[in-house]
């Protein structure tokens, strides 16, 4: 059976809606992190906030190749700080995080160590079953291209 490489993108965007916890795995200098992160999903890019005076921060100026998991969805992707959370340009965005996440909203996007960060998604690998059989779909997203393997 093809898959749809689109059709597959969008199961992928349905399971995790507006907004979830993922774990955020950075690393630099040999010193890999990771930690729940507080996600929106807007326009097939994920975005969260941090302070600039963090660890996961600095790992990913150094090194902006990052890996995001969900269930059982891995997804790795390029991070780019778009300047901080109370910038205008990131006034819309920062609107759907407030929507979801208003508690961290307000205690920290108005700090002027605040930045928000975009992740654009470069490869997605999502495990299930079938007939008790375990599966692999890998999405990659800059190739628009979708494949299913077994996994054995």
């Amino acid at each position: 059976m093809e898959l749809n490489y689109q059709s597959e993108l969008e199961k992928i965007y349905a399971h995790i809606g507006e907004a979830k916890i993922m774990a955020l795995a950075t690393g630099s200098q040999n010193h890999p992190t990771v930690r729940l992160m507080s996600c929106i999903i807007y326009q097939n890019k994920i975005f969260f906030q941090t302070g600039t005076d963090l660890i996961k921060y600095k790992q990913i100026c150094e090194n902006n190749n990052v890996a995001l998991c969900v269930d059982n969805i891995q997804i790795e992707g390029i991070a780019n700080t778009l300047g901080r959370t109370n910038d205008k340009q990131n006034s819309g965005i920062m609107e759907i995080y407030k929507k979801h996440y208003k508690n961290s909203y307000e205690t920290y996007a108005h700090n002027e160590k605040e930045v928000l960060i975009e992740i654009v998604l470069k490869k997605i690998i999502k495990w299930e079953y079938e007939d008790g059989k375990p599966y692999r779909i890998f999405i990659d997203i800059n190739n628009k291209q979708v494949k299913k393997e077994i996994y054995l």
